[in-house]
């Protein structure tokens, strides 16, 4: 099931999309089942490669890490992890010492089913917070699950990982090298508690390219840095988040430098779309804004300044009204700032490609400009520009907007 692409994500030229998902790749095989921890949607999946792999796992940088994250970054062999058990419904976070032990239990059978060593198995957990898994549904449910396996298997896995999604985020990548297609597989989830902060999502990656460990842990970083640390949706850090890819190396073809650029490029382009999914079903969400911040003195002033504008719920509301309020704009970035004594807070904003503010003074805006700003909001997708005239660092983060529905579905329910 195919997503629409986002156009702050554009594919590079040799990247072709096609059917398929995380099996995608060749070697790889996944399943999805509904194994009884939520009422009827799928909530149990496993992904594996039926070849040895090298592998990179990012996560959460949140103090309060659940326990499939710590089990995982404590005890598993996270260069060489050949699989992965998922659930979702149930966070297994602030669950204690029975939390942690169920979480190395899931990763035990699972390693059983599939024959593999426990430090090659990690095991991953979404949903709510501070209750118990249902063990006595999981156990057996990870027997079936594996049981399924199949190498069409990719869609059903992504269905098992959703919690509030509204929709799958699945990817299939081919990129044409000189010895032979290798493929980029994708499969995330998340729609709330969607923060710039390392990886924000559970997000698994396969690949059938063959890539030493240190350059795919390298390329799977920049990939990140790039993509899922550069949105959010409600400046919230989840307890779970975890970023899996994989490299099993079983297509035929041998990239060498050229080809492993070209390959980086794909994974950069893929990830980065699958971040954008999320934003863009971020509990509520309507809008999709790119804001892209320039003339900074340094890169960290530039993200700064650039969170603070894409968590600021004054500018998210605004946004979601269709109201160009710039003014909203230039307080939550100006709150990051040192105040000059050399002179006066400047900035330029535009709106699409609307100028509103040039140099610190409103622009006044003649019908036809004022026409054009009303199609630039009435989009899906905006684009807001930021200049600082303080130096030449740029950044550029992604957020969605704050609607009525974002209050109903937090309020209303524990997710």
């Amino acid at each position: 099931m195919d997503f629409t692409i986002s156009r702050f994500a554009p594919l590079p030229g040799h990247a072709a999309t096609g059917p398929g998902s995380v099996g995608l790749p060749a070697g790889y095989r996944a399943a999805g089942i509904h194994a009884g921890i939520k009422r009827r949607r799928r909530d149990l999946g496993i992904l594996v490669s039926d070849v040895p792999s090298v592998s990179a796992v990012f996560f959460t940088t949140n103090a309060a890490a659940a326990a499939p994250v710590l089990v995982t970054r404590e005890s598993c062999d996270c260069t060489a992890l050949q699989a992965v058990v998922v659930n979702s419904g149930n966070a297994n976070a602030s669950t204690g010492k029975t939390g942690y032990a169920d979480a190395e239990r899931m990763r035990a059978l699972a390693a059983s089913e599939l024959a593999l060593p426990i430090e090659n198995v990690a095991v991953s957990s979404t949903g709510v917070i501070g209750s118990p898994l249902p063990m006595d549904v999981i156990e057996p449910g990870i027997a079936r699950c594996a049981r399924t396996l199949a190498e069409d298997g990719g869609e059903k896995f992504a269905e098992a990982i959703r919690t509030t999604d509204r929709s799958d985020k699945q990817l299939g990548l081919t990129v044409a090298t000189k010895t032979g297609d290798v493929h980029i597989g994708f499969a995330s989830k998340g729609a709330g508690m969607i923060s710039p902060k390392m990886a924000t999502t559970l997000t698994f990656v396969t690949t059938d390219a063959a890539v030493p460990a240190g350059l795919w842990h390298e390329m799977m970083a920049m990939g990140v840095r790039e993509s899922f640390n550069r949105i959010t949706v409600d400046g919230q850090e989840s307890t779970n988040d975890m970023v899996l890819g994989f490299a099993n190396g079983a297509s035929r073809a041998r990239v060498g430098d050229v080809e492993t650029e070209l390959l980086a490029q794909a994974l950069q382009a893929g990830l980065l779309a699958l971040a954008l999914a999320v934003v863009a079903d971020g509990e509520g969400a309507t809008v999709t804004v790119r804001l892209r911040v320039a003339g900074a003195r340094d890169a960290g002033e530039a993200e700064r300044a650039g969170r603070a504008v894409a968590n600021s719920p004054l500018v998210k509301a605004a946004v979601y009204g269709r109201d160009a309020n710039w003014g909203r704009v230039i307080s939550a970035a100006g709150m990051t700032l040192p105040q000059d004594a050399a002179g006066r807070f400047a900035p330029d904003v535009s709106y699409g490609d609307v100028l509103l503010l040039r140099d610190g003074d409103p622009v006044e805006l003649v019908p036809a400009q004022a026409e054009r700003l009303e199609a630039v909001l009435a989009d899906a997708e905006l684009d807001i520009a930021l200049d600082l005239h303080r130096g030449d660092a740029t950044a550029a983060v992604y957020f969605s907007d704050l609607s009525h529905d974002y209050v109903r579905l937090n309020a209303g329910r524990r997710t």
